[in-house]
Order: C-alpha cells, then sequence, then structure tokens
C-alpha cells in the first residue's frame, strides 16, 4: 500500500506543479501581468499566498467577466488541491487524492480556456 501512496502523491505533486506553471504563464500574459514565484521548487509558504493574491485582484483585471472568473476559479481551485494535497500527505485517503485530482482538473480547464483567450487577444 505505501507504494502505491508514494506513486499517488508523486504524481498528484507533479499535477500540481504543471497547474501551478500554467498558472504563472497565464498571470505573465494578463494584460497587468502579475509575476509569481518560479523556481525549481516553490516551496507551498510562498506559493499559496501568491495564489491567493491573484485570487483576490482577479476582477482588477481589464478583462471581461468570463475571464475574470476563469482566473478566479483557477486560482481556487488549485488552491483546494495544495489543501487536499497537504491533508492527503499527512493522513492518506484514496477520496482525499480523488478529491485533488479532481480539483486540479477544475483548475486547468478554466486556466486554459483563459490561456487561449490572452493569445487571440494579444493580437489586439
Amino acid at each position: 500500500m505505501a507504494d502505491h501512496k508514494d506513486e499517488v502523491l508523486k504524481s498528484l505533486a507533479l499535477s500540481i506543479s504543471t497547474i501551478y506553471t500554467l498558472l504563472v504563464e497565464v498571470c505573465a500574459a494578463l494584460p497587468v501581468p502579475i509575476g509569481l514565484p518560479v523556481d525549481q521548487h516553490i516551496p507551498a509558504e510562498r506559493a499559496v499566498p501568491a495564489i491567493q493574491r491573484v485570487a483576490e485582484v482577479a476582477g482588477d483585471q481589464p478583462m471581461g467577466d468570463l475571464q475574470t472568473m476563469q482566473l478566479y476559479t483557477g486560482c481556487v481551485h488549485l488552491l483546494a488541491a495544495i489543501d487536499l494535497y497537504a491533508l492527503c500527505a499527512a493522513r492518506y485517503v484514496d477520496t482525499r487524492a480523488e478529491g485533488v485530482a479532481a480539483n486540479l482538473l477544475n483548475a486547468e480547464a478554466p486556466l486554459k480556456s483563459l490561456s487561449f483567450w490572452l493569445v487571440i487577444n494579444e493580437a489586439d
């Protein structure tokens, strides 16, 4: 069971990192760019406050309501995934791990849509 738990946690950590990287790219492409901490390894103590700040200022970006909600939703679900991951790492439960994965999917979709919108509207 330990091998299964370790593999799942490793996969989830990689997925969190991937979605965080997507958020970094999205934030850099916003009409008013936002810089997030980037490094080989970003500890949660640095990433979480940065993600929370992006969620707080999402409404200040000069873009439509849909795009604002995509940014906000991506942040909220990424934060939920990070919180659940911490709980799962402390006391592994399959349903918690599945909750992390579900939150990551719910973060990825709006961030990808926003990224696409930003690329299209960059030419304007």
